[in-house]
């Protein structure tokens, strides 16, 4: 039996749930899966977070789908894990949390940066810049994690304001070993570059509005890059 659900977004006790149906020895091989429709009264969630569920079944080779027929259950036994990806998964609700806080304050400090940036500030941001470009160029995960973590907290730094570097630092510390892996993936690498370069057009114009709404766009792309992650890594 299927147990309700009640923690909202719960993408991973969707995922226990339903692997423990796969694997009940009531479910046999061949069998047709229950429709979304069906699952999302059964878990007491949305379509969403049952579409999430599903897909990391079928990427471990228990469900596939049949064109017009359906989602049936291809095997009780999972393909070898990915560690990266698996990662990713087990890492999800820490990682949303931490988003959720960075989506809050890293608009805040690119604000009040670009109000206080000098010259010699802005020249750090383009190094720090330079550096993550070359260290893309060769794939080099550790040294993008480096940049990336330097190219906010510097943000931080100028703004000038002493709790907000405070928070940003134990953030920073829970970050740690998602930056290494999220740049184990090209696709978040092609992601980051332009994001940055478009929050230092910001600093060069002074435009304080402009750099909230990058860094802004920049938090909604780091959290659309863990949603892939789990899948594509």
């Amino acid at each position: 039996m299927m147990e309700t659900i009640t923690k909202k977004s719960a993408t991973q006790l969707a995922l226990e749930n339903l692997r423990s149906y796969v694997m009940n020895d009531s479910a046999q091989v061949g069998d047709r899966f229950p429709t979304e429709k069906d699952l999302c009264a059964l878990l007491g969630v949305g379509r969403g977070t049952v579409r999430e569920a599903v897909k990391v079944l079928i990427s471990q080779g228990l469900l596939e789908i049949r064109p017009g027929l359906g989602t049936f259950i291809k095997s009780k036994t999972p393909m070898p894990a990915d560690s990266l990806s698996d990662w990713f998964l087990n890492n999800e609700v820490e990682l949303q949390d931490l988003i959720v806080v960075r989506s809050t304050l890293e608009p805040l400090a690119a604000k009040l940066a670009i109000e206080r940036c000098t010259g010699e500030q802005l020249s750090a941001l383009k190094k720090n810049q330079a550096g993550a470009i070359k260290a893309a160029e060769q794939c080099d995960a550790a040294a993008l994690a480096h940049y990336d973590e330097e190219f906010h907290r510097t943000i931080f730094v100028i703004a000038g304001n002493v709790l907000l570097i405070e928070i940003n630092d134990i953030i920073s510390r829970h970050l740690a070993q998602f930056r290494q892996n999220t740049f184990k993936i090209k696709n978040n690498i092609d992601n980051f570059i332009p994001a940055h370069d478009a929050i230092i057009r910001a600093f060069e114009t002074q435009d304080t509005a402009l750099g909230e709404k990058k860094m802004r766009q920049h938090m909604k792309k780091v959290a659309k890059d863990l949603e892939s992650s789990k899948f594509n890594s």
